[in-house]
This record gives structure tokens, sequence and C-alpha cells, in this order.
């Protein structure tokens, strides 16, 4: 099942690229093809030409040889060329589909395994190169090549052929200890360089609190422990390879020396030739060379094959993508309803058991409790972020597993405290939430967020690039960027989750005049750690460890 599926893996992909890779066996077929005159002609310089004196039958067979010289020169270059447009297509395609994968992947992954973690994953596809490059066509026409070359071996002396053959089961014997140890090897350096660069980025994400807490030594010294660790795997496979490999030439160059001693007792003799012997060396070489590498490809493939392992396990991890044949919402009223849900991010410890809420389309409602009482899991949930293990969250009355995740989350937008701004201009992370919204809707925006006035004064307006993560910008510009994003989304419902809490009290004043004067048609979930009495609010919730303790109309303030 193993092989079978790497060959439909392999079959997959040449279909899609057939053009360079059928141009580059054809000229791979033409090389192999024109290595096989060259002993025989060196036979007939030797047993002929030589002895003769003949120098026409020589000079015709030194050009014979330069013109086969220059033709392999010339398909060995179209071989590399076209297997070199092959591989790197095969390569991009893959990469492009990893991540277009791992975007599709829930939430829940991303908790799981940390960025710098999935980079490394994703640049793990340049070990499946082997698999695309003209050694896998070349094992496969190595067994053509030794057809071939026995054929005129046993023509040659059929009892130095067999002497040969004898030999043969000593490569297998070589190669068969050492793969499944490699393959092994292979994983462990591959995840290990995996947690490594998880490591790194993680570190450097997060250099301010390194500083602040003077751990540079503390991170370096744990650094270099995962380093160290990596060094070992990695050369207890250099160590395993390079034996494996070494046992191969030394078998391979053990029968040589056999076929040289029978050879030369035979040639003592009389009944050998030495062009004879010139001319089955060659084809000996020919049938070894691709016996070694049969057996050893098994070796030289274990870390592609590693590579593909992981990368199927990636592609093939369950993602959101199920869900996309649910029905399109087009737009939202705004009616959210949680029937008897269950969830836990862990399996085990529950955050909602039996939860059983209602918001009204066009409600105004604001959610509180202490942190970790389940304010934005609330949120995530009703975005599809995650799944409850039981009971139901309806949108408009439908089952949110019955929708398509993308349209749901193209009508909802959110404000966090924990803004994620791009390593872009101010302006194209506003546009980010509605790239095709006209300069207009993005100014009008600006205006409702209170983000226009600091934005006038940045150096290059809305073209100033804001750094990694918006790292340029105080807390409450991002907060007024990440506002702007939202509204100009234009969605039918509105979560600020903990939005306000890197704002002024100006500004604090600016969202509530939103939510009571511009949103008055769309649901809106404020969600916030501390109580507010805030005008336009029509009910408060409170929430204690998953548990509604409140929920009441909101005082009326006057206003």
């Amino acid at each position: 099942m193993f092989i079978k599926n790497q060959i439909n893996f392999l079959f997959t992909e040449i279909r899609l690229y057939k053009k360079p890779f059928q141009i580059g066996t054809i000229c791979l077929i033409v090389l192999s093809f024109l290595s096989l005159p060259t002993p025989y002609l060196l036979k007939v310089v030797v047993d002929r030409a030589l002895p003769a004196r003949d120098m026409r039958l020589l000079n015709l067979i030194i050009l014979v040889l330069v013109g086969i010289q220059v033709a392999r020169l010339g398909f060995s270059f179209l071989s590399n060329y076209y297997f070199g447009v092959f591989n790197q297509e095969v390569l991009t395609r893959i990469k492009k589909d990893l991540y277009h994968r791992l975007l599709r992947l829930p939430l829940s992954f991303f908790d799981r395994h940390q960025s710098g973690y999935l980079l490394s994953r994703v640049n793990e596809a340049e070990g499946l190169s082997l698999f695309f490059s003209n050694s896998t066509v070349r094992l496969a026409l190595s067994v053509l090549e030794f057809v071939f070359s026995l054929v005129i071996l046993f023509a040659l002396n059929w009892k130095l052929t067999l002497i040969a053959l004898g030999i043969l089961p000593l490569l297998y014997i070589a190669t068969k200890h050492y793969s499944g140890t490699i393959r092994r090897l292979s994983r462990e350096v591959m995840e290990k360089g995996a947690v490594v660069s998880s490591r790194v980025q993680e570190t450097f994400s997060g250099v301010d609190v390194v500083k602040v807490f003077s751990a540079e030594e503390r991170e370096t010294s744990r650094l270099h422990g995962l380093l160290d660790d990596l060094k070992q795997t990695s050369i207890q496979r250099t160590v395993k390879t390079t034996l494996s490999s070494e046992l191969l030439g030394l078998v391979g160059a053990l029968g040589g020396y056999v076929i040289l001693w029978y050879s030369g007792w035979d040639i003592i003799r009389g009944g050998f030739t030495l062009g004879s012997y010139i001319a089955f060396s060659g084809y000996l070489a020919r049938l070894y060379g691709p016996t070694q590498m049969l057996a050893s490809a098994g070796l030289i493939f274990q870390p592609a094959f590693s590579a593909l392992d992981r990368y199927r396990e990636l592609m093939e991890a369950a993602g959101e993508e199920e869900k996309e044949a649910g029905r399109r919402v087009e737009r939202l009223k705004g009616e959210i309803e949680f029937k008897e849900v269950y969830f836990s991010y862990d399996g085990q410890k529950p955050v909602f058991e039996d939860l059983k809420l209602r918001i009204n389309p066009g409600e105004k409602v604001l959610i509180t409790g202490p942190n970790g009482s389940g304010k934005s899991t609330l949120m995530k949930l009703i975005l599809g972020l995650y799944r409850p293990q039981s009971g139901k969250i309806m949108i408009d009355g439908y089952d949110i597993e019955e929708l398509s995740l993308a349209s749901l989350r193209e009508r909802i937008s959110v404000v966090s405290q924990n803004v994620f701004l791009f390593n872009d201009t101010v302006g194209n992370n506003i546009l980010y939430s509605r790239p095709e919204a006209t300069e207009e809707e993005v100014r009008k925006a600006v205006e409702l967020s209170g983000a226009a006035e600091f934005i006038e004064k940045l150096e290059e307006g809305y073209n100033t690039v804001v750094g990694e993560t918006g790292k340029k910008l105080s807390g409450g510009e991002k907060q007024k960027i990440a506002l702007a994003r939202a509204l100009l989304k234009e969605a039918d419902i509105l979560i600020f989750d903990e939005a306000t809490a890197l704002l002024d009290k100006e500004s604090q004043a600016m969202i509530e005049r939103l939510v009571r004067d511009n949103f008055k048609d769309r649901t809106c979930l404020i969600i916030s750690h501390k109580k507010w009495d805030i005008s336009g609010i029509d009910r408060v919730i409170e929430l204690d460890k998953g548990r509604i303790i409140t929920s009441c109309a909101a005082r009326r303030s006057a206003g």
C-alpha cells in the first residue's frame, strides 16, 4: 500500500506537468542508449585497430566516440533543464497547496502548533524534490540498462557473467539493514528542525519581553539545547547513510576485483582478450551501476519518503472546507441562539455546559464577566472558529453546521483588544476586510473610527508602513485602525471584544455613539470584563465560569 501511494502521488504530478517530464524522459532514454556502444568500440580499438595498425579504423572509432560524447552533452543539458522546470513547477504547486491547506485548517490546529513550526513544515516540501528529479526516471531506466548490459555480458563471456550475478544479492543485503533506520532518523531530523524553527520564531516575536526580563542567556541556552539535540540526530543519520553507501561501494569493488582476477587468469591462458575484458568491464559497470542504484534507492529516497509522509499528514488533516458546501448567507438578520451548548478546548475542562442564550436581531448586548468566564469563547463559537462538542448554535434559525463558514464570516465584523496588523501600509491594513472598497468608503470608515486625525499626521499618511504586527503605532492607534477595518466591512453583526481597553474616554464615547446611532439595525455584542453604563445597550449578560448568572435589560442612561 505504501509503494502504491508513492506511485499514485508521483503520477498525479506527472499528469499535471507532463510536457517537461516527457521531454526530459526522452532525453534520458537517448542518453542511456548512447552509453551502450562505447565499451564495445573500445574493444574493437584494442583487439582490431591497434594490433592491425589500422589508422583508418582507429580514426573512425575516435570520431564516433567524440560524436557520442557531444550528443551526450546536449541531451544531458536538455534532460537537466526540463527536469529542473518540472521539479520547480511541482514544488511550487505543492507549497501553494500546503499554504492553502494550512489556512483552511481549524483554529484548534493552530492552537496546538506554533507558526515557526508550521513554516518549517511547509519548507519540508523541498525534501520531495528528489521524487521529481531525473533520479527517479534514471531509477526506472536502470532496469532497462541492466537488461541490455546483461545480454551483452552473456554474449561476451557467460561464465564471468554468472560470477558477476552471484555478487548481486550481497548488494541487497547491504542496504536492507539500514533503510528503516535512515527513514526513522529522517523523520526525527525534520521534526526536531521544525521545533527549532518554532522556538527561534517565537523568541524573535517576543524579543521585547526577552530583553525586559534580561532573558537573553536563558533563551540562548534553551535554543542551544534544541540545536544540540538536532545535531546528534543529524549525525546519526549521516553515519548510517555513509555506512550503507560505503558498504555498497565495498561490495561493488570486491565484485570488480573477483572479475579482474578471473579475467586476468583467462587472458593469461589465452581464452580471453584484453579488448574483451575492457568491454566486459565497461558493461559490468552498467550492470553494477543500475543494481547499486536500485539497491541504494531505498536509502537515498528515505528522506523524500519521510517528507512525503509529513506532507500527506498536513494535507489529510481535517479542515474547515467540509462545511463550505453549506448554505451561503448573503445577509443576516442577526439572530443568534445557543441551544444547550457544551464546549471544551481540551475535551476535559468544560468552558460551557448546557449554555442557553438567545440574542434577537438588531439587539445591542453587553457581555461581561471576569477573565476566564467564557466571553471571548462565545465570540469564537459564533464565528465557527471552534465547534461545540454538543448542542447547537443557530444563526437566523440555521444551524451553524449547515452554513458556509466563509459566507458567515463575511457578514460578521470583529474588533478585538489583541489587534493584529500586517507589515503593510495603513491603507492596505484597513482594506484587508474589503479589498474592493472605494477610497470614499475607506475615508468614511476612518472618520467613524476616529483614526483620521492621527493618520493625517503620519509622514506618509495612508501609505505609511506600520511595521511587523503594527509596532510603529501605539496601542490606541492600532485599535482605531482595527475599528476602521471592521466598519469598512459593513457587516450585519458586530462584535467588540475588549475593543475599548486601549482607547481613551473620548474614543470610548465615540464607540458608544456608533452603537447607538450608526448600528441601529445591526446586532452588536460588546464584550468587556467590566460593567459599563452605556447608552444604546438593550441588555447586559454577565458570565461566570461559563454560566449566565445575570441577563437583564440595560439601564437606560440619559442622553
